[in-house]
Formats: structure tokens, sequence, C-alpha cells
């Protein structure tokens, strides 16, 4: 083969200028990289405490929100080493909502998205003698992501100071994120997408990027598994729950993206379509009475073969336990997109015991089977790389286990496998971006140059395959998702939720 030229990339399509208002408002933000751990029950500089107590900013490990304390204490540590060893490196922040979750991201999820991503530093940091060298920023935009425009002042205003190059994570398909996508994408600073799935974040102007898959991909994976399964067995009817809550990004593009998808496919699909709303509706009552009034429609009489349910995991969860109220039998197949992770939200620990066994019960009376279209999970990753120990999967399920504690099925869930991706994704742009540009002093605009050359030849070997990026939408490109079955909780609490089914082409 012959030796590979490169080619030095063309400019961005175009770049967004830095406000100046941007920089102004946050006149007393301090640098992300010195902040200090204050006393107990206080937020830390850079930190600030907002309505309701909870703490919201940018920390270096410092500062630990929510359930994250011994993971930010690692990240600290990293961080305090790369400083020390006075070698030239940059800073990745991280977004989230860190301090309990947000919609339908529990805490404990959102902290396997936060280990993978330490896991990423850490590997980065460990490539020999390359550089730069990556410290790790953690951004907490709180509750429901209200306090993002916050965050994204900060980070916009301490850019130059920390040498931020780019954002990863963005844990939350929703319009807080949409907002601050665009902002970001107006100060210049380029955004690896972690574990977002909405629709209308890719735009003709670079600087937006995702490892994980849009709900146009996911569904047109999930309508072209059902028109096999119509193909293989006449009469396989399909009919539609949907979320008519438009508030949400998320639901509203699932359901509509559906629809086009079984259009495309030709697949038959019920014209009777089951509407509820999450949150209240007109009339005040809660969402659980429109999942119960849902559930009679399609498990009373003849249910249909599979249900495309059209919303968070929250209200899936909900509808489960409708279907199977009262003993009731509710044997159909539902098919959900990624948000199904969203069905397990908060329920570890005693205090969730009783709402576990209550959901346990309840699905064990109705027996559906649920299915969701997955980001990631190991053995998409064994078929990419031809095997368990060909890809990186297999060192990075030792590290999870080694640096960031907690068993390897946890893995399953592929969220820790997508904060990996994100931020590693981004380091290695910025290490390109020292060869090609023949310097140490790497810029967002750099990295956002490379993120753009990250395709066809020029792949990442992530842990969930092959990373590339469609160079005119920022969509990833060349690598399939799961279909992977989530399971009911066990009498113990503890057993596998995430069984893998099969992949599925985007």
């Amino acid at each position: 083969m012959s030796e590979r030229v490169f080619v030095p990339p063309r400019p961005p399509r175009r770049w967004g200028l830095m406000s100046l208002a941007a920089l102004l408002v946050l006149a007393v933000a301090v640098p992300a990289g010195r902040y200090a751990v204050e006393e107990a029950g206080q937020c830390g500089e850079g930190v600030r405490e907002v309505s309701g107590g909870e703490c919201v900013g940018v920390t270096d490990g410092a500062f630990a929100f929510g359930n994250t304390r011994a993971l930010s204490r690692k990240i600290l540590a990293e961080n305090r080493k790369v400083e020390k060893s006075g070698e030239p490196s940059v800073a990745v922040a991280y977004v989230e909502a860190m301090s309990g979750g947000s919609g339908d991201r529990g805490a404990e999820t959102t902290l396997q998205a936060l280990g993978g991503a330490y896991l990423a530093q850490r590997s980065l940091n460990a490539e020999g003698a390359t550089l730069p060298k990556v410290r790790l920023l953690l951004a907490n935009t709180g509750s429901g992501d209200r306090h993002w425009e916050t965050v994204v002042e900060q980070l916009t205003a301490e850019r130059r100071r920390e040498r931020l190059v780019a954002v990863a994570g963005l844990g939350q398909s929703n319009d807080r994120t949409k907002a601050a996508v665009r902002r970001l994408r107006e100060a210049g600073l380029p955004m690896v997408g972690a574990t977002v799935a909405a629709d209308g974040l890719s735009s003709s102007k670079a600087g937006f990027y995702r490892v994980s898959f849009p709900n146009r991909d996911q569904t047109g994976a999930a309508a072209r598994w059902m028109k096999e399964q119509q193909k293989k067995h006449p009469g396989h009817r399909v009919q539609i729950v949907r979320d008519g809550n438009e508030e949400d990004a998320y639901n509203t593009s699932l359901y509509r993206d559906f629809k086009a998808a079984a259009r495309r496919e030709r697949l038959k699909v019920d014209d009777e379509v089951v509407p509820y709303r999450s949150g209240d509706d007109a009339g005040g009552s809660p969402t659980g009475n429109a999942l119960s009034l849902a559930a009679d429609r399609v498990c009373d009489g003849d249910p249909p073969d599979v249900v495309f349910f059209a919303g968070r995991g929250r209200e899936l969860r909900r509808f489960i336990e409708a279907a199977g109220e009262g003993g009731r039998r509710c044997r159909t197949t539902v098919i959900s997109g990624s948000s199904a992770l969203g069905v397990y939200f908060d329920t570890k620990g005693k205090r969730h015991r009783a709402e576990l066994q209550r959901l346990r019960s309840r699905w064990q009376h109705g027996e559906l089977t649920v299915y969701y279209t997955a980001y990631a999970h190991p053995k998409v990753s064994a078929k990419v790389y031809g095997g368990e120990d060909a890809g990186p999967f297999a060192d990075f399920a030792r590290d999870y286990r080694r640096h960031v504690g907690g068993p390897v099925s946890a893995l399953n869930s592929g969220q820790a496998m997508m904060g990996h991706d994100a931020t590693y994704t981004v380091g290695k742009a910025a290490r390109t971006a020292v060869d090609v540009y023949g310097t140490r002093r790497v810029t967002p605009r750099m990295v956002l140059a490379m993120l753009e050359q990250t395709n066809g030849r020029s792949r990442v070997r992530g842990v969930s395959g092959e990373i590339a990026f469609d160079p005119d939408t920022g969509e990833p490109v060349g690598r399939p998702l799961a279909l992977v079955e989530l399971l009911r909780p066990r009498a113990s609490g503890s057993g596998e939720k995430y069984r893998f089914v099969e992949a599925l082409t985007p």
C-alpha cells in the first residue's frame, strides 16, 4: 500500500464570532483549572448556588456535582498531573446536567458517561510522548439544563485562559440543549455530542458533531427491522403510541421520523395512533392517567404485534406498568428509541426498592417484550472490529473496572462508551492538529478543521466502533447501532438489564 499523503484541510465552512457580551456577562468568573474546594455545603469557586440549593458551573474536579465525588477526585488528580508536567495541554469541557439528572437521564446514567470521559482523558494522556495533554473540565448545566446559559457564558469567557478547545457530552435532547449548541457554535467552540439524539442539532454551519445516532437513523433502522417481521409474518400489525408534548424535541422528532421511515420502507402501520401527553394535560390529569388510557387502548381486545413508542423512557416505564395493571396480559413487543434507558431512571438503592418491585411485578404480569435502538453495545464493537479482543473495548472494560469501579455489565447501557468516544475524538483531533499545523498551541478552529476531516480513511478507533462524521452534517456514519432488549428487573434488584439482540444499519 502506498504511503498516505496528508492534504491540509480547507478552512471550516463558516466561523461564528465570539460576542463581546458573552465575555462581559461573566466578569466574576475565575479560571476553571484553578478552582478550590470550599467548606462542606458550599459551592466552590466557579460553581455558584442557584435556587433550590443546586450548584452549577464549571470545575476541574475540585468540586463534585451530585454523586460524582469519587470520580471528580480522580479527574482532579489527572488534571493536576498534566499541569505539573509543564507540557503543552488543552482543556475539553464535558457538559451535562450532573447534579441529579435531566429528564430521563438519571444520576447513574450520567455518572457512567463521565466515567467514560475520564477513561478517554487517561488514555490520551498515556499515549507516549504525544501532545497536547488533555485536561478535563466538568460543566454542570443544572437539573433540566435550566442553567445552560450561565455555563455557556462561563466556558466562552474562560476559553483562552483555560486553552479550551472543544466541548463534549451534551447529554439531553431538549430545546435548552439546542440553544446551548447554537450559542457554542456562534462562539467558535466545536462540540462532539455523546448521548443526544434529537434532530435539528446538525447544521450547514460547522461546529456540532456527535457520536450518538440521531432519531432519524434510529427510526430508520427500527422501521426496516419491523418491515422484515411483516415479510416473515403476514398480517403482522404495528401501532404507534406517541407523546404529544411538542415542547420535547426528542419525542417530537422520534414520532415524525418514524412516520417518515415507515413510508419509505412501505411498512404497514395502523391508522389509529394512540396519543398521550407528558406532564399535565389541558384537563389537569397527570401523565400516569394518560398512559393508563393508552395501555387500555393497546392491550384490551386484540393487541398489535408491535408498538412503536414515540416517547421518553420515564413514560415508557409508566406504560409498562399500566399494561400489567390488575394482572392484565398484554403480549406484544414494544420498540422505542435510545431514551428507553430512562425506564431505570433513579431506581438504584434501598429507597427505590419498592418502585423497582412494582415495576417488576407489573412487567411480569403484562409480559411485554421491550426493545430499543441503542447507540452502542459491547457486542456491536466486537462485530465492527472482528472479535472481542480485536478492538479497543477489551482494554476499555478492564480500565473501567480498575479506575472507575462498578460491574463491567454497566457498560452494556452504552453510556460510558459514548462518553469515552466523544471525549476521545476531541482529543485525537487536537493531536492531529499539532501534526498538521506544526504548532503546539492548538486552537478551537484547528480542532474544528480536524473534526471536519474525521471521515473516510481518517477515522477514530472508538470503543463503540470506528468514529466518522458526515462532512456536511456532522452526523455519525459508517458504523452500526444495536437493537437491545430491555429486561425486567429481578426480585433482587440486580442482574442484567440490557440484552443484545442484533446489530442494525442506520
